[in-house]
Formats: structure tokens, C-alpha cells, sequence
């Protein structure tokens, strides 16, 4: 938070219980969550700023227009309304987990309520038509709406493996449903940083 005006009252609890706690901990959230909540007087507002950890954008998601659930990844969840359920969403396989560079646990966030996420650099939105697929690079998933299949596949050709940049593997997403990805990654920039910091 970066500052909250007259009349908002914070309230931080476990969200829950010890088990939501530790849930939301997997996803990359804290273990407790605060609360706002106006009291000013009526016919008045109150006004809560928030920010994030790294340079980001911030887009506002309602749930209940991409079919009352959205799939971010790890991390990428900066606030939600009260009445959001905020799940762990496990990668299919072992091989999504791994080398999808997403993490074995996604952020499936659930309920009748507007979220805001964060993503680097550029956003885009793709929406995808049923059985179209879109490939791109691991890290660059920010969220997903429900419908939309996960998975990872191999990059064809020993030229483009070794050659390209990308590595072996791609994350491929397959519609129908709405993808919303970053152009810059925050691990991607801080390994940028580090590779060009001087050394001894």
C-alpha cells in the first residue's frame, strides 16, 4: 500500500485460517491479508493506493466476465475484491511445472468480483478462438481466463533450440478464452541487470 486517505480502515487477518494462510503463501501472496473498508461519513469515499514491487501496469479484471475464474501466474495477483477466492491452480504435468517457467502452482482467483494485476513492460491481450493456439516464451503468461487448455511443448529444429534464445521448451495456450501477457518479465530484467553488473 501506498497510502490509504481519511475514514479508510485497515483490517489484516488470515483471510480464513491457517490453511487459506498457507495457500495463499504457494501462490505467492502473503500469508495474511488486509482488508480496507470506508467509515466516513454517507454520500462520502475514501481512497486506498496501492503499488507494486517491480515497474509494472496494473489492469482491472472482472471475474465474472471471463467465466468466474482467472488463472494468473505466481506473484502476478496485486488486489481483489473481499468476495474473491484465491486458489492454487496446479500445472497439469510435470513437464508444464518445470520448464514452463510459470511454476508448478498458478494463482486460480475465483468469485462474483474485480481483480487488478500486474505485468511487465508491455501488456497484450489475446483473445483466442476455440482450438486457436498461441506460443510464447516462458515467463511472459501474466493470466488466462477460464477455457483456456495450459501446457508446454518442445521447440522443433536443433537450430532453433540452441540458436534462437528460447530455449527448449514454449508454453502453449489454447483457446477459447482470453490471455493477457507482459514483455518484461521481472526475472528476465533482473537477470539483464545482474548479467551487466561488474564482477570481483
Amino acid at each position: 500500500m501506498m497510502y490509504m486517505t481519511q475514514g479508510v480502515e485497515m483490517n489484516t487477518t488470515t483471510g480464513g485460517g491457517l490453511s487459506s494462510g498457507f495457500q495463499r503463501m504457494l501462490t505467492g501472496q502473503n500469508f495474511f491479508i488486509s482488508d480496507y473498508q470506508y467509515k466516513g461519513e454517507s454520500g462520502t469515499t475514501g481512497t486506498v493506493a496501492l503499488g507494486t514491487d517491480f515497474p509494472s501496469k496494473i489492469v482491472r479484471l472482472n471475474v465474472p466476465e471471463y467465466g468466474g475464474k482467472i488463472v494468473c501466474q505466481k506473484g502476478a495477483l496485486l488486489c481483489a475484491s473481499h468476495n474473491i477466492d484465491i486458489e492454487m491452480e496446479f500445472s497439469k504435468n510435470f513437464s508444464t511445472g518445470f520448464f514452463g517457467g510459470e511454476g508448478f502452482v498458478l494463482q486460480g482467483l475465483t468469485g462474483d468480483g474485480d481483480v487488478f494485476v500486474k505485468a511487465g513492460g508491455t501488456l497484450i491481450r489475446r483473445d483466442l478462438g476455440a482450438g486457436e493456439t498461441l506460443r510464447i516464451s516462458s515467463g511472459c503468461l501474466v493470466a488466462f481466463s477460464s477455457g483456456v487448455d495450459y501446457d508446454v511443448q518442445m521447440i522443433k529444429g536443433f537450430t532453433n533450440v540452441f540458436a534462437s534464445g528460447e530455449g527448449l521448451f514454449m508454453t502453449t495456450l489454447t483457446g477459447p478464452g482470453v490471455v493477457w501477457l507482459q514483455g518484461q518479465p521481472p526475472e528476465r530484467m533482473i537477470s539483464e541487470i545482474a548479467r551487466r553488473v561488474p564482477s570481483g
